[in-house]
């Protein structure tokens, strides 16, 4: 219990620069701007304490509480010195209808991240084992390993599961970054709605909207960083908002660090911001961009210094600042079509939108991927080009999914697209064009995605920073009504609430991976079988198992993982360490680029662990020097140096 409270001392950090923060704006600018403070310090803590090898327990304790100590301390000093109080909205009984059913969802989330671990196919391969090596080696400096994810891939979402980590001594909070994330996004939405004269009705249905999104949902309680993406930028284009309507350079700070801190969560971010942060400033500072240029190089300064290490460790690594096109180095499963022009374009558009489009409804997805196969072959174009297509895969119908991988955001998307509409035909008559030239915006976000990478099945979740950025424009929708037509508004609003929470039952509930209910769910499930949940297709987890037992059983304090063949390590490094806390872990049979680099324990391995290497003699040979072998399954265990 005492290492889980260590655990939550970020969390405590970020409730006291909440309360740090100027009152004046109200409870969800509070959270923004607590948010931007809190992930600059998440970033500045890490890499500090990093160049001197002392990401461990005591400095972080020492930092956290006293982050947490001084801005309780600013909180009191602001409460001496503040001329007024904190604005709380006042909600109509359907907003309070609105913000209670996001508030469920966002505990029921809550809840299965607390009872499930870590447990996606990303975050056995890479999320978490990089948390592992970090912590072994008290740094984020990059590390030998055959799967190039685990260094070069952008980092920050795993900087708070590294923190968490090493104060809980587990991962028993791996799961909250996300789900913090999906909170201030939530509040996000509202704020930006707010700042487009949205009432707070209309503020609380975007917020729900966003709640409500089935892909949101799922990652919401899981350890990847797509939801974290979502949030910076939901930050970025608020203060982007704001700096545009004051010219503040201080919202122009908070805007760039934001903008840095997206950069540094994921690499979609280069294909999403620039769209939506140009039509948040350019749509509301008609005439006065050239006053705005101070600013915006404020912003893209401060930027640049949130990626400055992490762009240094990249360049010299693969001479590139984001590193290698392909996980691997090889450029074999390069992420980036292999040719670009229109037909690539649109190929990849009609693809990535059909998973989008994935029903409960056999025929329905069936047409879908009927539809989209003939309207490539009208076209003269391949619907699984080798150019634009992810090697080893083919295209096929989407389906009703429950996965955060792939599951569709149907109803979310035909909402988006109505909003759109009406925006534009409010635009011509009105001439109010600040959300709908950031609605062209969103599609120029997902225009420029498949512009640039390949389609590959299960990435469906990439969109979900789009469609939580699309939100605010549900505030169409909240506006209220005049006279008889007050009751018609009321209730198309409340169909509207209804539809949207029906949309979210399943998701909240039957997540595949980490169900609330039935007989898999996580508060009956062992938490040591759930590592598992994401497996299924490599019907491996004997194997993980027997081997964690073999190697516990040895003794060994230094155990040597080989990846080459398969990268999903984290169950074997989480179940070793429920047994032997103290054993340690490195890399073995590494032959990239990264094998310069120094490893993370310095002590040899006194036992290997091939995965799936059974019957590959060219990886065995590598260990010829340990004489003792031992297969389990698909697993090779060498030992008896």
């Amino acid at each position: 219990m005492a290492l889980v409270l260590m655990g939550l001392l970020p969390g405590a950090a970020m409730a006291a620069l909440w309360l740090a923060m100027p009152a004046e704006d109200g409870p969800g600018d509070r959270t923004l701007r607590a948010g931007v403070w809190f992930g600059t310090l998440l970033w500045a803590l890490t890499e500090a304490l990093s160049a001197f090898g002392m990401v461990k327990r005591g400095p972080l304790t020492v930092c956290w509480a006293g982050v947490g100590l001084m801005a309780v301390g600013m909180a009191l000093l602001r409460r001496r010195v503040a001329t007024g109080a904190m604005r709380w909205p006042k909600l109509d009984p359907l907003s309070m209808v609105c913000a209670g059913t996001a508030s469920v969802i966002l505990v029921l989330t809550a809840v299965t991240a607390a009872f499930s671990p870590p447990n996606s196919a990303d975050a056995m391969a890479y999320h978490l084992p990089r948390v592992v090596y970090w912590a072994e080696q008290g740094s984020v400096r990059f590390f030998p390993t055959p799967y190039l994810n685990q260094i070069m891939l952008q980092p920050l979402a795993e900087y708070l599961m590294l923190h968490t980590y090493v104060l809980a001594g587990g991962d028993g909070l791996a799961n909250f970054g996300q789900w913090l994330a999906s909170l201030v996004s939530v509040v996000g939405v509202a704020r930006i709605a707010a700042e487009w004269g949205a009432g707070v009705r209309a503020q609380a249905m975007a917020a729900l909207f966003c709640a409500t999104l089935p892909a949101g949902i799922l990652a919401g309680s899981g350890a990847k960083n797509d939801y974290v993406l979502a949030m910076w930028l939901v930050t970025a284009v608020y203060f982007a908002l704001r700096f545009a309507r004051s010219g503040r350079r201080a919202e122009a700070a908070l805007m760039g660090a934001a903008l840095g801190l997206a950069l540094l969560t994921k690499a979609t971010a280069y294909l999403f911001a620039p769209w939506v942060l140009a039509a948040a400033i350019g749509g509301r500072a008609r005439g006065r961009r050239r006053r705005l240029l101070p600013g915006i190089a404020i912003a893209m300064l401060c930027a640049a210094a949130v990626n400055a290490p992490h762009y240094a460790r990249n360049y010299r690594l693969s001479g590139s600042i984001l590193g290698f096109d392909s996980a691997q180095g090889n450029g074999f499963f390069r992420w980036r079509n292999e040719r670009f022009g229109w037909k690539e374009t649109l190929s990849n558009v009609m693809r990535n939108a059909s998973e989008q489009l994935g029903g409960r409804s056999r025929r329905w997805n069936d047409w879908i991927g009927t539809t989209v196969e003939d309207l490539h072959r009208r076209l003269g174009m391949d619907v699984n080009d080798p150019a634009t297509t992810w090697r080893w895969t083919v295209f096929a119908a989407p389906r009703n999914s429950n996965h955060e991988a792939d599951a569709p955001n149907r109803c979310h998307l035909g909402i988006l697209t109505i909003a759109a509409m009406l925006l534009w035909w409010r635009a011509a008559r009105r001439r109010e064009c600040e959300m709908p030239w950031y609605a062209l915006a969103l599609v120029g976000g997902f225009v420029a995605f498949c512009a640039y990478l390949k389609w590959q099945p299960f990435q469906a979740r990439l969109f979900l920073p789009l469609f939580v950025l699309g939100a605010p424009l549900a505030a169409v929708f909240g506006e209220t009504g005049r006279g008889r037509a007050r009751w018609v508004w009321w209730g198309a609003q409340a169909a509207f609430c209804l539809l949207l929470v029906d949309g979210a039952r399943h998701p909240v509930l039957d997540n595949w991976v980490r169900p609330l209910r039935g007989p898999r769910s996580v508060l009956r499930t062992p938490r040591v079988e759930q590592y598992f949940s994401d497996m299924g297709q490599w019907n491996n987890a004997a194997a993980y198992r027997d081997s964690v037992a073999a190697l516990a059983a040895s003794e060994c304090e230094v155990v040597g993982i080989d990846i080459h063949d398969l990268q999903l390590e984290y169950p074997l490094q989480a179940l070793l360490r429920l047994k032997r806390p103290s054993v340690m872990f490195v890399h073995t049979g590494v032959q990239n680029a990264s094998a310069r680099y120094q490893p993370p324990v310095a002590a040899s391995p006194c036992a290997v662990v091939c995965l799936d290497c059974a019957g590959d003699t060219a990886r065995l040979a590598l260990y010829s020097g340990f004489p003792d072998t031992q297969t389990i399954g698909r697993f090779v265990i060498r030992s008896g140096r």
